[in-house]
């Protein structure tokens, strides 16, 4: 992610900060320019304006919850970009939920975010809508497997949220890595395949990198969860999940795409690593190229960071190295990506 600076004094800002630390500017984020902007008091006691902008704007509904989004005023919604995704929240009364979902919704924002750099369109489900995006951020203890995807809908168990309960998991089903955020991407990977590949005419390649997406899928899944490291090669898939069926080797290769980018581009930012000059970086699109080269300037970045980790005493932070075939794939994901938006739709893929 990219270094965001507070316009009053240029001091850094947080992703997710209200308030400058260092001037006390009371800031928030517009997500159609992507970065942190000053919000100036006006006449209105809700409203702000912003330097540059001819029309005020909110605080989203949620700011109250850590959401420090804005919203034009005046707009039909009062929630920002990130949080109309969202179908409900948890009952007030319900503090422990409560702190979960505004956990996943900083995680959520950091995806937006993402998607929005990436320029990967988001379209919110509504009854004009009814291909497009909508999240479930539920809490019912004592349910597994609400995680998931269907028909556009990425529903998220709150549970996720709480480290010891999201390890034991890991632990239980052989991943060497578990994260909401991670929970997030793999879950829009489902979302995007139809749009990314299921209208291209890349079919016949991604059947040659991924299997036969036609197989039988709750088979499949059944199967890996009788044993769930039994069929993991690492030499051909990114997780032991990945082996389970295409469609789930899509979105675990999409998630970790994500990460390697959104790796990248925080190392980039931060001086870590310079882009090559072919890039040339757009407002469309972070990464131009080809994805080895991305690829060369996140490994040893990842390396560096491992050994950090561990030279601290905490495990490795990705413990990830891919393998040639599973390279591919990500490449793959990097060329579906940099190609959506030669294509004719994205959304509304059956009309």
């Amino acid at each position: 992610m990219r270094i965001f600076n507070c316009e009053r004094c240029a001091n850094v800002v947080s992703f997710d900060c209200q308030r400058c630390p260092i001037c006390d500017a009371s800031v928030g984020y517009l997500s159609e320019e992507r970065l942190i902007r000053v919000l100036l008091d006006t006449s209105d006691p809700v409203s702000f304006a912003i330097a540059g902008r001819t029309s005020p704007v909110w605080r989203c509904l949620n700011s109250a919850w850590g959401c420090n989004w804005v919203v034009d005023a005046g707009s039909e919604t009062p929630w920002c970009r990130s949080c109309r995704l969202t179908r409900g929240r948890p009952d007030d009364a319900r503090r422990d939920a409560i702190e979960a979902w505004i956990v996943a919704e900083a995680a959520k924002r950091r995806l937006v975010h993402q998607l929005d750099e990436l320029a990967l369109p988001i379209e919110v489900r509504s009854a004009t809508a009814p291909d497009g995006l909508a999240f479930d951020l539920v809490h019912l203890p004592g349910h597994g497997g609400i995680t998931g995807h269907l028909d556009g809908v990425v529903t998220l168990d709150l549970a996720e949220v709480d480290d010891r309960h999201r390890d034991d998991l890991r632990r239980r089903l052989g991943e060497p890595y578990r994260t909401v955020i991670g929970h997030l991407r793999h879950e829009i990977g489902h979302h995007y395949w139809g749009r990314l590949v299921g209208q291209s005419s890349d079919m016949r390649h991604f059947r040659r990198l991924f299997g036969d997406e036609t197989r039988d899928y709750r088979t499949s899944i059944e199967r890996f969860y009788t044993c769930p490291t039994a069929s993991w090669d690492r030499t051909q898939f990114v997780s032991p999940y990945a082996a389970s069926h295409p469609f789930e080797d899509w979105a675990e290769t999409f998630a970790h795409y994500l990460h390697i980018a959104d790796a990248t581009d925080t190392a980039i930012a931060h001086g870590l690593a310079s882009p090559p000059p072919a890039w040339a970086k757009q407002d469309a699109a972070p990464f131009g190229g080809e994805f080895t080269e991305m690829l060369d300037m996140w490994r040893p970045i990842n390396a560096a960071v491992n050994a950090i980790a561990e030279s601290l005493g905490s495990p490795a932070v990705y413990p990830f190295d891919p393998a040639p075939a599973v390279v591919d794939k990500l490449a793959f994901v990097h060329k579906q990506i940099g190609e959506h938006g030669a294509r004719d739709r994205f959304y509304a893929i059956n009309q």
